[in-house]
């Protein structure tokens, strides 16, 4: 058993028999068991002897930041519906417009395009 798992065992308060035999082999384990044996025996001594005095304890105030933090969670949700219904949908990037026109028909070609092809048809000849 490595020293990790038995110093885990022994904060838990678990006991078997390779614990032991660990703790009669390991120094330091031993020490940390011895340690802990004594504050667990502080403890219980303490709960059992010492009893607070009454201006010891202390009432804590009832936190109001609570009761407006769900007020305001109450209000916010509803609020935050609305808005995010009443954004505007996004619009269409294309105009439908454009879509339902009739097509013209081409425009005839300037006397560029026409100078153009001429030459282009001229020199594959």
């Amino acid at each position: 058993m490595h020293c990790e798992v038995a110093g885990r065992m022994l904060y838990a308060g678990a006991s078997n028999p390779e614990l032991e035999v660990h703790l009669s082999a390991c120094d330091e384990c031993r020490l940390l068991a011895v340690d802990l044996a004594g504050l667990g025996r502080a403890f219980d001594r303490a709960r059992a002897e010492w009893a607070p005095s009454p201006a010891f304890r202390v009432r804590l105030p009832a936190a109001p930041w609570r009761r407006l933090a769900i007020a305001a969670s109450l209000l916010f949700l509803p609020l935050a519906g609305l808005a995010a219904t009443s954004l505007p949908s996004p619009r269409p990037e294309a105009d439908l417009a454009v879509f339902l026109e009739h097509r013209q028909a081409p425009a005839l070609p300037s006397d560029r395009e026409i100078l153009a092809t001429l030459f282009l048809e001229e020199a594959r000849r």
